[in-house]
């Protein structure tokens, strides 16, 4: 049996490994303007499913196209959640203080905390369900605090995996360039069971018709 052959188990794997570091390097490149992180993180979304999941397209073409249809979308809302992220994180740093001085106003770090990940699982779900559906930016929103909630054994799921990997980028930060698109990967087929319980009889079908085509 030739290893080498093309359609074998190990060119795929070889194949799939670059695939993860030309699309994890497209979207760290994409997100060097800050605010474009929103959008670059639909896309990279949108094209691990697409690509790397249902091996549909190519990485460079599906990522652009999804880059620049979201990006008027997705900018506004990613700036209210660096807003909301900055906020918070104030409010945890002034609150760390406060700890530190043995004040009991200290014991409010837990709520800016919590906060922050809830704001984290949010964004987990925002930007893939924007990548995914067309809805006003409220809607969007509102449907992704929603999902964060309503589907809380799989949020913590995904946070879980999100610690894993920083902790991962923080000992060996090589793998940045690698592990954003595993992730959005491992998180598509979470994220996929739980649109299709929202989808209508007639979006299944028509998605499985064009399987984005």
């Amino acid at each position: 049996m030739n290893i080498f052959n093309l359609e074998g188990g190990l060119m795929k794997s070889l194949s799939k490994f670059t695939d993860c570091i030309y699309l994890s390097v497209l979207f760290l490149v994409s997100c060097i303007p800050v605010f474009t992180i929103g959008t670059a993180a639909t896309a990279l979304y949108y094209t691990a499913y697409k690509v790397l999941r249902l091996d549909r397209g190519y990485i460079f073409r599906e990522y652009i196209t999804a880059f620049k249809d979201n990006f008027k979308q997705t900018t506004p809302v990613w700036l209210l959640t660096v807003l909301l992220g900055t906020i918070m994180g104030i409010d945890w740093y002034v609150m760390f203080a406060y700890v530190q001085d043995e004040d009991v106003l200290g014991a409010l770090i837990v709520v800016f905390l919590v906060g922050m990940i809830v704001l984290t699982a949010w964004a987990f779900y925002l930007f893939p369900f924007m990548a995914r559906f067309e809805n006003t930016r409220r809607q969007s929103m509102k449907n992704a605090i929603l999902l964060v909630v309503a589907h809380l054994p799989m949020t913590i799921v995904m946070l879980a995996l999100a610690a894993v990997i920083a902790v991962l980028i923080y000992m060996i930060p090589l793998f940045l360039g690698l592990l954003p698109a595993v992730f959005s990967w491992v998180q598509s087929y979470i994220l996929e069971r739980i649109f299709r319980k929202y989808m209508t009889e007639e979006e299944r079908a028509r998605e499985e018709e064009k399987n984005y085509d």
